[in-house]
């Protein structure tokens, strides 16, 4: 407690002022000073706990990765697997993401590529093209099926003048590999043993000559390849070609060396083991990628003058031909539209040959047999022809002879719409005609007041009163009977035609008699002569196919009347009756 006499005591009622005074500082000191002092509280308390706040570490981490990655590669190694695994986890989370960074990258790579394999293709095409048709072609064919090469293959070998397949570019003083192109199809080994192989042959040839190591290798032969070899400041080119180069080669290889140290003059002189700079050095290298092939033989002039004559003829021939044959279709059409019964609906050429529709009466014409008429190939012609009835006046007179079947002896003509007969013919085809005559199609009418009808039974009777007379012992027709025969086979003929509707068959027998003088087996044998003659003057041969004509003897004797005179029987008498056609037997004929 403080003793000064002239300061108040704190328990003495002056000591109130003094108190007040000091609050009012310390509250005065906590308005300024508050801030300050909770900073260094926090300072404090971060100083005492010294754990690394993820804050902090953000505000330094980029520095730190740039400092600790140029003293250390550990901190790669560390963060590989998580770049690794974060690479995969983007691409199977959003892979079009990943697409549309690569593609300005990959994009042209991948184009020129692609062209470069075409343009190759291309090119093994042609030359292949070329030569398929030739006649060393043809050889170069058979050495390929001998070999197993593949055609182009052999094409190529016999065709390439020259061919650079692969480029190198080696470090002169370390003979690492800097850079390696090939050319489409050539086989490549490893390009880093081959390098190395080019530095220790240089190497070789200068110590065993004594050389100074100005003098290098310019080139060396092994098998079909030539090395040739280009020296730089820095740097040399080898180029592996097959066949026979031109020297100009070497000045694009020279060209293509000096573009290179003048584009990587830096990193050539700093080489430190690393070609990822000479990357860019792969257009210079392409370019280098020269091939020159054989052209094919200029064909001399006649074979070009033999060749299209040959082709003029050919298409002379083709257009003769094809002229020819559409000739033969338009008069195909014209003849079509013209038959009776056809009707012609489309008609159209196509790439095999013609397409036909229509329609076509089955009355009418066969159009197969017209296409043949016309001189064009049957199975050339597609056809459809869907059926109907005509009503051509042809066709309705043909299809009305065929379903009312007819006989020779009438005629069937059309008159507009009516169906008009006239002839003669049995009473019973009459009948039947006029019941059917409508139902042919296109026919309205039926008309028969000019068609003649005769019965069966009449027609009998005709033929069975019929009797030849013959002179005694002659088998001869005499002039006067043949006239009775010709009545008879119109008879017959008639009588045919009435009963080939009825299901029958006419029995015709042809009996000769003669009388009793003379001896029995010439009797006989006369009576039968006179039967066949009879049989021949009635036409027998030409009767219709209902009649069955049958040659036979009569009886031979005479007999005496009341009157006390002889009957005649140097005749032939005729007899006609009807058999069921199924059942009756149909006798030969003599």
């Amino acid at each position: 407690m403080s003793t000064d006499p002239h300061r108040p005591h704190r328990d003495s009622p002056s000591s109130e002022g003094y108190t007040s005074v000091d609050e009012d500082w310390t509250q005065l000191r906590t308005l300024l000073l508050s801030p300050e002092q909770t900073q260094l509280d926090e300072l404090r308390d971060r100083l005492d706990n010294r754990e690394v706040q993820p804050r902090d570490v953000s505000r330094v981490l980029p520095e730190a990765f740039a400092v600790r990655g140029e003293r250390d590669p550990q901190l790669s190694t560390v963060l590989t697997p998580y770049v690794e695994n974060g690479f995969v986890a983007t691409i199977r989370k959003s892979p079009r993401a990943i697409v549309d960074a690569i593609a300005p990258i990959m994009g042209p790579a991948i184009r020129q590529a692609i062209a470069r394999a075409l343009q190759g293709m291309t090119q093994s095409f042609n030359h292949s093209l070329d030569e398929s048709l030739s006649v060393r072609g043809l050889r170069w064919r058979l050495e390929a099926w001998r070999t197993g090469r593949p055609f182009a293959e052999v094409v190529l070998l016999h065709t390439l003048r020259y061919r650079v397949e692969q480029v190198f570019l080696i470090h002169r003083e370390t003979g690492l590999l800097l850079h390696h192109v090939a050319a489409e199809g050539a086989v490549v080994q490893d390009q880093q043993v081959l390098s190395g192989m080019l530095t220790a042959i240089q190497s070789y040839v200068r110590d065993s000559f004594g050389a100074s190591p100005d003098q290098t290798l310019d080139h060396f032969r092994v098998g079909e390849w030539t090395v040739w070899i280009e020296q730089g400041s820095h740097a040399y080119l080898a180029g592996v070609v097959r066949g026979t180069p031109p020297e100009t080669l070497r000045e694009d290889f020279q060209a293509a060396l000096d573009d290179i140290h003048a584009q990587q003059p830096d990193a050539l002189t700093h080489f430190n083991g690393d070609a990822a700079p000479f990357k860019t050095t792969r257009t210079s290298l392409e370019n280098c990628l020269h091939a020159h092939y054989e052209p094919p033989p200029r064909p001399s002039a006649l074979k070009l003058w033999i060749l299209g004559g040959a082709m003029i003829l050919l298409l002379s021939w083709w257009g003769v031909m094809a002229y020819q044959t559409h000739a033969r279709w338009s008069n195909l059409l014209v003849e079509l539209g013209t038959e009776p019964g056809m009707v012609v609906t489309v008609a159209k050429s196509t790439l095999t040959g013609y397409h036909l529709e229509g329609l076509r009466d089955p009355l009418a014409k066969d159009p197969s047999a017209m296409v043949v008429e016309a001189g064009l190939e049957p199975s050339s012609i597609k056809a459809v022809w869907s059926p109907y009835y005509s009503l051509d006046p042809q066709l309705v007179e043909t299809r009305a002879h065929s379903m009312l079947h007819a006989p020779t002896t009438v005629k069937l003509s059309v008159e507009g719409d009516t169906l008009v007969a006239t002839g003669s013919a049995s009473i019973e085809w009459a009948r039947e005609t006029r019941r059917l005559a409508t139902l042919v199609p296109g026919i309205s009418l039926y008309r028969d007041e000019a068609l003649v009808t005769t019965s069966i039974p009449d027609l009998l009777e005709r033929v069975n009163r019929t009797v030849v007379r013959f002179r005694s012992g002659s088998s001869i027709v005499e002039p006067s009977e043949r006239a009775t025969l010709g009545a008879v086979s119109i008879a017959l003929r008639e009588l045919d035609q009435a009963v080939s509707q009825s299901g029958q068959r006419v029995r015709l027998e042809v009996l000769g008699s003669t009388d009793d003088t003379g001896p029995v087996t010439r009797n006989i044998q006369l009576g039968k002569e006179r039967a066949r003659a009879v049989l021949v003057a009635l036409g027998g041969e030409q009767l219709g196919e209902a009649t069955a004509v049958i040659a036979g003897l009569g009886q031979s004797t005479n007999q005496r009347g009341s009157t006390g005179e002889a009957r005649d029987r140097r005749i032939v008498t005729l007899r006609a009756t009807l058999t069921i056609a199924n059942r009756g037997n149909e006798a030969a004929r003599p």
